[in-house]
């Protein structure tokens, strides 16, 4: 099952039992109000006048009998029809009250309806936050520690990393992975340094072999003490690799002070790409992702596929995209790793039609939807290659367009359109 088709999977389960719920929700909240009464209770004063009047009737009836003489028969119909006037004077006050225009019954049955789905729905999107994943720890440090809208600092990060580290359980202890030869060589250094607190290789040995067996915050002790070794003469080379270690200790979370680091590092060697990898990752956090997306994205393009940070931009970038609210480039128009292989058993014909049929794909969706200056450029090449001149000429001149005001695109694709005969 493809990534899409899963998540489309996982939302109907989830969003089908949500209407369901809702639906039943809506049916009680509205059965009391829509429900109409085929008969409606008797009145006690109403039960008491028909009381009364079978009295009366009675009374006539045993007049006529002789059964009670003519003043006592008036007696008591004064007295029984003094008590059915104030039954019926009860019988008014208990009369129900009328009921509503349906028009109003309606109207308010409409409202307790959209108020308990979409003040439901509006609820869940504040709190529950649909389609979110579980938090990184890096954004789990943040919450946790972070008092106000301060974000914790170097050292609350590396307290709450070690906290949630020794609360762990049924792990191995690392001191225990670390023994052996690699624990012999940190232990003799530590050893060397206590004589000799200036030995700047030694502490940089120490910094590596540290970092080496997974002591992150160690390590980042140890480089500081490099860097205060080195004072002014500490290179851009040696805050990045401070600031590296920060983010190690505090399991990719970007302090403050790693912050600080990096400036330094930007503003000495801009262009280095484990520098910007980082600096995407910091601007990410910080609630840039569209700053942090140009950056990772162009490292991507530029590669090389083995660079170290590669695999972690792939991880990430889609997310930051869609944080961004930016679609993510499609990837470069290439032959795959299947094809490569395919090509080597395929005639010439086959492989010039293969590479006929990459083209224009590629010149389609350039055409569509656009793309990147290095993909205008790379189309206006195969074209040369192709020996399809006007074809090439079109995508000079289409690349022209889509890129006038841009003095740096507009220089590329000069150079790829010299080559055209």
């Amino acid at each position: 099952m493809g990534v899409k088709n899963e998540k489309g999977y996982l939302d109907m389960v989830f969003w089908i039992p949500v209407a369901v719920g809702t639906v039943v929700v809506i049916f009680w909240a509205l059965l009391p109000l829509l429900r109409k009464e085929k008969t409606a209770p008797a009145a006690r004063a109403s039960y008491d006048m028909k009381v009364f009047k079978d009295q009366l009737a009675e009374i006539d009836s045993d007049q006529s009998r002789g059964v009670i003489s003519e003043a006592e028969a008036k007696r008591v119909r004064t007295e029984v029809s003094r008590r059915l006037l104030a039954a019926a004077k009860a019988e008014e006050s208990e009369a129900p009250a009328p009921n509503a225009p349906k028009g109003a019954t309606y109207t308010l049955a409409a409202v307790i309806a959209l108020s308990i789905s979409l003040g439901g729905l509006a609820l869940y999107r504040t709190y529950g936050q649909p389609g979110l994943p579980d938090l990184p720890l890096s954004k789990n440090i943040a919450r946790q520690v972070s008092t106000g809208n301060e974000r914790p600092s170097q050292a609350e990060a590396e307290a709450f990393v070690s906290a949630r580290d020794t609360e762990t359980d049924g792990l191995v202890d690392l001191d225990t992975i670390t023994q052996g030869r690699n624990a012999e060589l940190i232990n003799q250094l530590i050893e060397i340094l206590k004589e000799r607190p200036d030995d700047l290789e030694g502490r940089r040995m120490l910094t590596r072999a540290l970092a080496s067996s997974g002591r992150m915050i160690e390590a980042r002790e140890s480089e500081e003490k490099v860097l205060a070794l080195l004072g002014d003469a500490a290179t851009a080379e040696d805050h990045l690799e401070h600031a590296e270690l920060m983010i190690l200790a505090a399991k990719g979370y970007v302090s403050p002070e790693t912050i600080a680091a990096l400036d330094k590092v930007m503003a000495a060697i801009p262009e280095n790409p484990r520098a910007r990898y980082y600096a995407g990752l910091a601007l990410a956090q910080y609630g840039q992702p569209r700053e942090a997306y140009i950056i990772w994205e162009q490292l991507l393009r530029e590669g090389p596929e083995d660079a170290p940070w590669v695999p972690a931009i792939r991880a990430g970038i889609e997310a930051l995209a869609a944080e961004a609210g930016i679609a993510p480039q499609a990837p470069l128009a290439g032959p795959t790793a299947d094809q490569v292989d395919a090509a080597g058993d395929m005639t010439d014909a086959e492989r010039s039609e293969m590479i006929t049929n990459m083209v224009a794909q590629l010149t389609g969706r350039l055409a569509a939807e656009g793309g990147t200056v290095e993909e205008w450029v790379r189309l206006i090449g195969a074209n040369v290659v192709l020996e399809e001149t006007a074809a090439a000429q079109k995508a000079f001149e289409d690349a022209n367009i889509a890129f006038a005001g841009d003095a740096a695109a507009l220089a590329q694709i000069a150079a790829a359109g010299a080559q055209i005969p």
